[in-house]
C-alpha cells in the first residue's frame, strides 16, 4: 500500500539509502529504483509515445548520474530525478521530432484500473484517462510539460521553472494555457 508521502508525490529517500546508492551500493540503487520507479514511469508514460524505451533510457542515465547528487544539496532525490527524466525526455523528443514524418500519431497507453473495482468502474476509469491522456497529448510541448509535471507528479513550478531555465511567470502561463486548451478540448470532444 502506498503512503500518503508517496501517493501525493512527497517522496524523500532515506539520508542513509542516497548515500549508499550515491557511493556506489547496487542493493541501494536498486532500492531507489523500486522507491521512485513509479514516479519516472509515469512521467514516461505521458510524455513519451514508447515509454518503456524512456523508462529505461532515463533509469540508466540517473544511475550512472547519482554520484553527482549531492544528498546535502538544495534538491531533494526526488526533484532531481524527475528533472533528470524530463530533460531526457525532452532530448529524446527534439531528436524524434528532427527524424519523424509529418502525420505520425503518437499514443499512450491508458492507466490500469485496479481489479478490485467491478468492471464497469474499471472501464469507466479506463475510457476518462484514455481521453485525459489523449487531450494531454495534444497539448503543445511546452504546455503539456508543464501541465504534467505540475498536476501529475506534484512539482512545485519554481522547479519546474528552474528545469525549463524560465521565468516562474514563463510556467504559471503555460500551466494556465495548457489546462485552458484542456478543458476546451474535453468539452468540444466529450461535452460538458
Amino acid at each position: 500500500m502506498q503512503t500518503s508521502a508517496r501517493r501525493t508525490g512527497r517522496f524523500h529517500a532515506p539520508r542513509e539509502l542516497l548515500d549508499r546508492a550515491v557511493s556506489g551500493d547496487q542493493p541501494a540503487r536498486e532500492e531507489l529504483v523500486r522507491l521512485c520507479g513509479p514516479t519516472v514511469w509515469s512521467i514516461a508514460r505521458r510524455i513519451d509515445p514508447n515509454p518503456d524505451d524512456a523508462y529505461q533510457e532515463i533509469w540508466e542515465k540517473i544511475l550512472r548520474g547519482i554520484p553527482r547528487f549531492d544528498p546535502a544539496g538544495p534538491a531533494s532525490i526526488r526533484t532531481w530525478i524527475a528533472t533528470v527524466a524530463h530533460r531526457h525526455l525532452v532530448d529524446r523528443h527534439r531528436r524524434r521530432k528532427r527524424r519523424q514524418p509529418l502525420g505520425q500519431a503518437s499514443v499512450i497507453p491508458f492507466e490500469n484500473a485496479s481489479d478490485a473495482t467491478p468492471a464497469d468502474e474499471q472501464l469507466d476509469r479506463a475510457s476518462r484517462n484514455a481521453r485525459l491522456d489523449e487531450a494531454i497529448q495534444g497539448l503543445p510541448e511546452h504546455q503539456r510539460t508543464v501541465v504534467v509535471l505540475h498536476h501529475l507528479h506534484g512539482l512545485p513550478l519554481e522547479v519546474i521553472a528552474l528545469q525549463e531555465g524560465v521565468a516562474t511567470g514563463t510556467i504559471k502561463s503555460r500551466l494556465h494555457r495548457g489546462r485552458a486548451t484542456l478543458a476546451m478540448r474535453l468539452r468540444e470532444t466529450y461535452g460538458p
